[in-house]
Formats: structure tokens, C-alpha cells, sequence
């Protein structure tokens, strides 16, 4: 008998390959952050609203996305969006006031909403529900290696170059990667030259329901299902204190611990890194968990763990007088929070069956409404008391809350299928 073919795990590759090109785009903005506050004499309010505006139209669009994607499937809609997204980072550098930086942002942040339901859509057709939790893993650890890279790229244009230099060189990624997507990924895996029978068969197996010609989603079932009301207020409170690290996190580094713009540029990436390796690593164990215990005791046991040892780990972190281990510390938090992100997903696309884009862009947009408050509020609070802990003290009682949420995400019925 031939051996079943490996494509599905190239789909996987280069979904995270996109992925860490949209948060080169994405976290750029946060090391520019003291140049361009410098430049035109924005508040910390102000700043934290030029944050904040991307999660805002993320939060608008991503479901809508969900719906395209899963009617018209990624083929076309992940080339286009990467194509656009890059085109307003470019942009980013010609704002010339309040105003037009917000405008331009927006419209970014509508375009990048494309990129995570596209690819849950595809992975619902091209992944076995066995390997989600991993494959969702490896897709999130990419924006993480992004995240990683980025800050230092982008510390070092901005003090050789300005900070405009570094809106311009990370937009020219995009466009190779989408030429590539377009001629590499098909909707439906049969219609891939390299793809085996024996390859389609395991992909078919994996899925508990056709994803051909995906109904309308029927929100008011969904919306009583408590597993994804959990899954909602988890993915909120969790991106509540995720997005200081891609927002505020440089210069929290600069004016509460004393680093210097370069320095900060390199203690920036600690937790995209941290991330990335809490992504890769916590996919693979949910999994294994999973197929010995069955997928409720595996999600259920990692993701409360991973959201308790983050809380401890920001609380540590704030505490800490030194300011390098403060520092790792912080980052840290960020790296075992992420080891939740491959189940959160592979919950998401579950729960939603044929509208599996659209839920995970459900799951998604109340992640980016916690990105939205997030950094409008630290912004607002650094304002008028000077004072970064208490924000921080809150994003530690929303892991926690968190945590005990996620117990809540997972019905008791559902196994693996054989």
C-alpha cells in the first residue's frame, strides 16, 4: 500500500509563515511608539487609541471574514487581504496628523481580520480534528516568531533610518507570500496535484461534518451554546493582557524600568519568543493528552494550568524589583498564556462545524474587543495616575478569571473519533 501524503502539513507551514508576516506588520508599531508620540506630541491617551483602532476594526470584521471564508472558501480572500494589509503599513509611514494615523490603522486592522477565520476555515478542510489543537498551535506560533524578530528589525531602522523606515520595509513581505499562498493552497484537497488517496481518506475521516457549501451560520444556536459563551469571555480576558505586550509593552519597559529604546527593541521580542515556544509546545501536549484521555480532560487540564502559571508569572514579573528579571519574568507570562491558543482554536472550529470561520471569528473578534479596551485603558490610566501596576494587577486577575472560565469550553460528550 502507497504512504498517504504530508500536503496538509505544508498548508500548515505556510499558514504560519502568513502569520508571522502580518505581526512584523502588526507589532512594528509598537517600537516606532516613543518616536511618533516625539514627532507630533501625542498623550498617552492618544497613543493607546492609535493602539487600540487596529483591535477595534479587527474586532468589526472578523466574523464577517468568517462568513466569506466560508463560503467562498481562502483561495482567493488570504492573497487579497495580505496584498491590501501591506499596502496600509506602507501607508502608516505618510500619516501626517491624529487623524489620518487613525484611518490609516483601521483600515489595516479590517484587512489582517481576513487572515485567522481564512485559515480556520482551511484547516477545517484540509486538518483531522487529531491534529488541530497542533496544527492551530504552529499557526499561532508563527505570529509569535513575527512578534519575536520584529522589535529588534524595527528598533534598529527607527534609530538609523526614522521610524517611518520600518513601516516600509516590513510591507514589502506581504506581497511575495501571497503570490505564493494563491498558487500552492486549493479549497478543497482533492482538487491538490500532490495530494494521495490515502491522504484524502484521513482528512475525510478527521471530519465530523462535510464542509461543502457551508450554510449560513445559525447565530441563535450558537450563541446558547455555553461552551463558546466560555470560549468568548476566555479568548476577552485573556487578549486583555496579551495586547501590552504588542502594545505598550517598549514603553513600559522604557519608563517604568529605565531601558533604553535599544535595549527595550531587544527585551520586546522575549515574549513573542516565549510565545512561540509556548504555542508549539502546548498544541503538541493537548493533543497527546487528548488521544490517551479524550479531548475534554486534554484541553481542559493544560489551558487551566497554562492561564494560572501566567497569572503567577505577570504577578511576579510587576513585583520584582530588578529590572532584567522583571523583565523575563513578564515575558514569561506570555510564553505559558500561550500554550491555551491551539485549543482555543481548535475548540472554536468545533463548536462551529460548517461555520467554523465564522465562530472562530466570533472567538476572535471578543479576543480583539480585549485588545481594544486593553490599550486605551492602560493609555488612560497612565495619564492620570502615572502608575502602570494597577493595569497590570487587573490583566492578572483576567488570566485568573480566565482560567476558571476555560473549565467551562468543553462539553462532556465529545471524544476523539477513532
Amino acid at each position: 500500500m502507497a504512504r498517504a501524503t504530508r500536503v496538509r502539513y505544508s498548508i500548515v507551514a505556510l499558514a504560519l509563515v502568513l502569520n508571522l508576516v502580518s505581526y512584523t506588520d502588526r507589532v512594528c508599531i509598537s517600537v516606532a511608539a516613543p518616536k511618533i508620540r516625539a514627532e507630533f506630541g501625542y498623550s498617552p491617551t492618544q497613543m493607546g487609541f492609535v493602539f487600540s483602532i487596529f483591535s477595534l476594526a479587527y474586532f468589526l470584521f472578523l466574523t464577517p471574514w468568517g462568513v466569506v471564508a466560508d463560503r467562498r472558501g481562502s483561495r482567493g480572500l488570504v492573497p487579497m487581504a495580505i496584498f491590501w494589509w501591506s499596502v496600509f503599513t506602507a501607508l502608516t509611514a505618510a500619516a501626517w496628523n491624529f487623524v489620518s494615523l487613525l484611518v490609516i490603522r483601521f483600515v489595516f486592522g479590517s484587512l489582517e481580520a481576513a487572515l485567522s477565520p481564512a485559515v480556520a476555515s482551511a484547516f477545517t478542510r484540509w486538518i483531522p480534528v487529531s491534529e488541530r489543537s497542533t496544527a492551530f498551535g504552529a499557526f499561532s506560533s508563527g505570529g509569535r516568531i513575527g512578534g519575536t524578530i520584529a522589535p529588534p528589525l524595527a528598533a534598529l531602522l527607527v534609530l538609523r533610518f526614522g521610524w517611518r523606515s520600518a513601516f516600509l520595509t516590513f510591507a514589502a513581505l506581504g506581497v511575495v507570500w501571497a503570490l505564493v499562498w494563491w498558487f500552492w493552497y486549493r479549497d478543497r484537497p482533492q482538487d491538490h496535484p500532490l495530494v494521495s488517496q490515502q491522504e484524502l481518506e484521513l482528512i475525510q475521516a478527521g471530519r465530523p461534518v462535510s464542509q461543502e457549501a457551508a450554510p449560513a451560520p445559525r447565530w441563535g444556536m450558537l450563541l446558547r451554546s455555553r461552551p463558546l459563551l466560555s470560549l468568548l469571555a476566555v479568548a476577552f480576558g485573556y487578549t486583555f493582557m496579551w495586547q501590552f505586550y504588542i502594545t505598550w509593552f517598549p514603553t513600559y519597559l522604557m519608563e517604568k524600568r529605565g531601558f533604553t529604546l535599544a535595549q527595550a527593541g531587544s527585551y520586546a521580542g522575549l515574549p513573542f519568543l516565549f510565545g512561540l515556544i509556548g504555542n508549539a509546545l502546548g498544541g503538541w501536549v493537548t493533543d497527546r493528552i487528548s488521544r490517551r484521555f479524550g479531548i475534554r480532560a486534554g484541553r481542559l487540564s493544560l489551558g487551566f494550568a497554562a492561564l494560572i502559571l501566567s497569572a503567577a508569572l505577570l504577578l511576579s514579573g510587576v513585583l520584582h524589583p530588578g529590572r532584567n528579571t522583571a523583565a523575563v519574568l513578564l515575558a514569561l507570562a506570555a510564553g505559558f498564556g500561550d500554550m491555551v491558543l491551539g485549543a482555543c482554536w481548535a475548540s472554536a472550529v468545533e463548536i462551529g462545524g460548517k461555520s467554523a470561520g465564522a465562530v472562530s471569528g466570533l472567538m476572535n473578534s471578543a479576543s480583539n474587543f480585549g485588545g481594544f479596551v486593553s490599550p486605551v485603558l492602560m493609555g488612560w490610566v497612565f495619564d492620570v495616575w502615572k502608575d502602570w501596576n494597577s493595569v497590570l494587577f487587573a490583566a492578572v486577575a483576567a488570566n485568573v478569571i480566565s482560567a476558571f472560565l476555560w473549565l467551562g469550553t468543553q462539553p462532556r460528550s465529545r471524544e476523539l473519533p477513532s
